[in-house]
């Protein structure tokens, strides 16, 4: 074996150990919380005044969504820790696990089914035209091209990178879950 191979057992190890203790004490936090909650809700039937009904509710609406955070951080880091492809995952602009893709623009136009990739280069200058174009060219294994906003002066770069992001689920396999 290697050192680097070595140093990257290591590493993952540490990373499950640290993921492993994290859910542990991930899974105390939301009993307690659930238990909180519960007893809160109790109070709430019995005769308190309206100031503290309405505390008890802000609180245990707070809990709630605390207990929804836990939850949705756990599941991204764990999804994170198994993923062979970690580097080419992200989060997207609605929250969700994506895979990211870097491409060129040279390389893009075949990928789309464009027979020139000045045609492409030329709408990566418009937003308009670079919707239109993505709307009439869709990616066939899903991606979403995001504008490029190329700097001026480079009218037809081939080299010019684009990212893709697509919408993925993983499917954990951890004793963790």
């Amino acid at each position: 074996m290697t050192t680097i191979t070595q140093e990257l057992e290591q590493l993952a190890q540490s990373v499950n150990q640290t993921l492993t203790t994290q859910h542990q004490q991930l899974q105390v936090q939301q009993e307690q919380m659930k238990s909180l909650t519960q007893l809160l809700n109790a109070c709430v039937n019995s005769s308190l005044d309206q100031h503290c009904i309405s505390a008890i509710e802000r609180l245990t609406a707070s809990l709630d969504r605390q207990q929804q955070a836990n939850t949705q951080v756990y599941s991204i880091l764990n999804t994170l820790t198994q993923a062979k492809d970690a580097q080419n995952l992200t989060i997207d602009s609605q929250g969700e696990m994506a895979i990211c893709l870097k491409l060129s623009l040279a390389e893009l136009a075949p990928r789309l089914g464009i027979d020139k990739f000045t045609k492409l280069s030329t709408a990566a200058h418009h937003l308009s035209d670079w919707s239109k174009l993505m709307k009439s060219y869709p990616d066939p294994d899903g991606y979403q091209w995001q504008f490029p906003n190329p700097t001026r002066g480079f009218f037809h770069n081939p080299r010019l990178q684009v990212i893709g992001t697509k919408a993925t689920r993983i499917a954990s396999i951890s004793s963790l879950n």
